[in-house]
C-alpha cells in the first residue's frame, strides 16, 4: 500500500492567476446544453452546494449512482454553468466548487482505447497551452498527480467514477493513473 502523499493533505491550488481566468472566455461556457464537459459534483459536493443555496433540481444523476452533473443554462449563443457570472467571469461558489472544477485545466479521462485512466491538460485553456512546458507548470503537474493519486482522492474518484470523462483529443496526456485505472476497472467495461 502506498503512503498518503503530503500533497493530498494540502489544498489543490490553482496555478492560473485570477486575472487571467477573469479575462478568458473558455471555461464555464459550453456549446451544447447537454455537454459532457459540464461539471460533475460528487454526492458530498452536491450536498454542500445545496446547503449553500443551490437549487437541487440543477443536478442530473450520473451513471455511477453517486455523482451528479450540473444542468447548464442558456446564455447568448452558448450555455453556461449556473454558478458562473458572465458579467464578472467569477464563480459564485468558488470556495466550494467541485473537484472537477478545481482540477481545471487538468482533466481526468479514459485513454483513447479506454484501457487506462489518464490525467491531461486541456489545450483549449490558453494559459495551460502557453505555460505547459514551463518549469513552474511542470512542478504543478507533479502536485496535481500527487493529489489525485493520494489514497483519499483516488477513493473519492473511484466512488464517483463519472468524474472520469471520455477521451478528448484537445487534452494533452501528462500521466497515466494506474491506481485509479485499477480502482475503476468495472466502470471501464
Amino acid at each position: 500500500m502506498r503512503e498518503t502523499s503530503s500533497a493530498a493533505n494540502a489544498k489543490l491550488y490553482q496555478i492560473i492567476p485570477s486575472e487571467v481566468c477573469f479575462s478568458c472566455d473558455v471555461c464555464c461556457r459550453f456549446l451544447e446544453a447537454d455537454s459532457p464537459l459540464a461539471p460533475i459534483f460528487t454526492e458530498k459536493e452536491k450536498e454542500n452546494a445545496v446547503a449553500h443555496g443551490a437549487d437541487p433540481t440543477l443536478f442530473r444523476p450520473q451513471a455511477d449512482g453517486k455523482s451528479a452533473q450540473i444542468q447548464l443554462k442558456p446564455h447568448k449563443d452558448f450555455y453556461i454553468c449556473p454558478f458562473f457570472d458572465p458579467e464578472t467571469s467569477h464563480c459564485t461558489i468558488y470556495p466550494i466548487r467541485p473537484l472537477d472544477c478545481q482540477l481545471y485545466p487538468f482533466a481526468l479521462m479514459f485513454s483513447e482505447d479506454r484501457n487506462e485512466v489518464v490525467l491531461g491538460v486541456d489545450t483549449l485553456c490558453p494559459f495551460g497551452e502557453e505555460h505547459l512546458e514551463t518549469e513552474a507548470f511542470q512542478r504543478h503537474i507533479r502536485h496535481v498527480i500527487d493529489y489525485v493519486e493520494s489514497e483519499a482522492v483516488t477513493a473519492q474518484i473511484a466512488a464517483n467514477w463519472s468524474l472520469i470523462g471520455d477521451y478528448q483529443d484537445t487534452v494533452k496526456i501528462v500521466h497515466t493513473l494506474a491506481q485509479l485505472t485499477d480502482a475503476t476497472s468495472l466502470a471501464n467495461t
